[in-house]
């Protein structure tokens, strides 16, 4: 079914997206969501394989600060999974044979639909439990304030508390223009927070705070304007479009479908398919 595969593949970008900022998302979900003490982490396989193979999204062996030392594992979850507590128990069972050692298992649920899995299994001679979070009920103070981008622009995920998404989007650009970065990394955020929002449904709008605090995407920068120049409402209009071209040419670029980029950045197929 097309609707299937398209699932599947923006599930596959999502996914791509938490693997990219997993070093300093990690640090910041262990500690302050969690509320683990860990002093030292083992970077373990994430594919694991005994006569069967299965991969998970993040795998490490740690030791807290008690020296307790276990296996962590932490699933970022964009759908709901009626089968989760199934997959999560086939988890165990395998980190257990290979690892031998305590187990415990987050899944973060951060899908813009309710929070609809179960987090334990309960069977004839078998229960098995595992610790489920959605990100929306995480109060956004726990990201806003972090220093490093990639964490910042979580706080779009979590529980707002009324405060207004366009405000905080702009912030969140903001800071990503200070960085003293090039302006090819301050992008690749830009498009990482683009794709980020799609999880929350208020795209329109937060589009405009973006291209209004980004001043790196300024007129003289980009090299479609270099053909004319236009005013008022048209300027943004253009502008706008513009850095859809743009960022539909890097996520191209990093393999992703026409279909998907079509879709995300709200482009005709047509032209997504026509750019190099």
């Amino acid at each position: 079914m097309p609707n299937e595969k398209n699932k599947i593949t923006e599930a596959a970008i999502y996914d791509k997206l938490f693997r990219e900022i997993s070093p300093v998302f990690l640090m910041v979900l262990v500690e302050k969501v969690l509320g683990l003490d860990i002093v030292e982490y083992t970077e373990l396989k994430d594919k694991l394989q005994i006569t069967r193979q299965k991969e998970t999204d993040t795998l490490r062996k740690v030791r807290d600060s008690n020296g307790n030392v276990f296996i962590l594992q932490i699933e970022i979850q964009t759908q709901n999974n009626p089968k989760m507590a199934v997959q999560m128990a086939d988890y165990w069972i395998l980190l257990h044979q290979i690892h031998e050692l305590p187990i415990r298992q987050y899944v973060l649920y951060v899908g813009p639909d309710p929070l609809a899995m179960s987090d334990r299994l309960e069977l004839p001679n078998f229960n098995f439990q595992y610790t489920l979070l959605s990100f929306s009920d995480l109060s956004y103070d726990l990201f806003i304030g972090a220093e490093q981008p990639e964490v910042k622009m979580l706080a779009l995920l979590g529980d707002l508390k009324g405060t207004d998404p366009f405000g905080l989007t702009e912030d969140i650009v903001r800071t990503i223009d200070k960085l003293p970065e090039p302006v090819s990394i301050k992008e690749n955020r830009l498009m990482q927070l683009r794709i980020l929002i799609q999880l929350r449904k208020f795209t329109p709008r937060l589009e405009v705070a973006m291209l209004k605090a980004a001043s790196f995407f300024k007129e003289e920068k980009d090299p479609f304007y270099k053909r004319g120049q236009v005013k008022g409402a048209e300027k943004e209009r253009a502008k706008a479009y513009t850095e859809k071209l743009r960022s539909a040419q890097k996520m191209k670029q990093s393999g992703f479908e026409d279909a998907i980029i079509a879709d995300v950045l709200e482009l005709p197929l047509e032209v997504v398919r026509k750019l190099q």
